[in-house]
């Protein structure tokens, strides 16, 4: 297994990254993720986004392990039928492409910040997303494909359609639908899993980071923060964090 990458000695000062293995640290510890993050986002005067990125990209050593067991590498799930948590995949695509920030979690996943559902409108961008997601698959084609969109969505019909097209035009095979609520229609232990849902990542028995994928095939994956390094770290188990006091955060 590769390592991951580790950090730069300078990103190791920043205000961010002394959160982020605080951050780790006492949720290794037991400590609520909610609750710890508001002592170290208070204790590193850190803004509301830089929150939102530990939020987004630190987990427990045990959580982040067991969704990466579960994580597919190389191209053998070429040979699966994939399933895609489709507004999921698009709008994480679409955030890189939009120049938004996105970050390398912990648990293996490319993610966007949080947010971005509600206000999803198809645009030009969006269409930009769907070229380079299908420029990948037409390179790595898998056996046979499922895209599930969230109906309550706006215009999630005119995507799962768009989407529709473009398989047609590759000639893969499946379909694209919109659908209530995705998650409850995953076929877990069947399919491949493409998602960067905590949730759905817990739930699947073997997953693969599509939107990362496509991003790197086309050279625009573009990070603002990576915490790969929080996974094998020996953060994990060093002393309490500087200042630490057990009575602000209750296990």
């Amino acid at each position: 297994m590769t390592a991951s990458p580790r950090p730069h000695e300078h990103d190791l000062l920043r205000p961010l990254h002394q959160g982020a293995r605080d951050f780790f640290f006492l949720q290794n510890r037991g400590y609520p993720r909610r609750s710890a993050l508001e002592w170290v986002g208070n204790r590193y005067q850190l803004t509301h986004r830089e929150r939102q990125l530990l939020h987004r990209g630190v987990f427990s050593q045990k959580d982040a392990l067991q969704r990466l067991a579960a994580r597919s590498r190389g191209v053998a799930w070429q040979n699966e039928w994939l399933v895609v948590d489709g507004h999921n995949v698009q709008i994480t695509v679409e955030s890189s492409l939009l120049g938004r920030p996105v970050l390398k979690a912990n648990d293996g996943v490319l993610r966007d910040l949080a947010g971005q559902s509600a206000k999803f409108r198809m645009t030009e961008a969006s269409l930009l997303a769907v070229d380079l997601i299908f420029r990948f698959l037409e390179e790595f084609r898998p056996a046979r494909a499922l895209f599930l969109f969230d109906a309550p969505i706006s215009q999630s019909g005119l995507l799962a359609h768009t989407y529709q097209k473009r398989m047609k035009l590759l000639g893969l095979r499946g379909s694209a639908q919109a659908v209530p609520v995705p998650e409850r229609d995953f076929p877990y232990t069947q399919a491949m899993v493409a998602s960067s849902d905590q949730a759905v990542l817990e739930k699947a028995s073997k997953w693969v980071d599509l939107a990362c994928l496509a991003l790197a095939f086309d050279g625009s994956l573009r990070l603002a923060e990576d915490f790969s390094s929080f996974t094998l770290s020996s953060t994990a188990y060093r002393d309490p964090p500087p200042a630490f006091r057990p009575q602000l955060i209750e296990p």
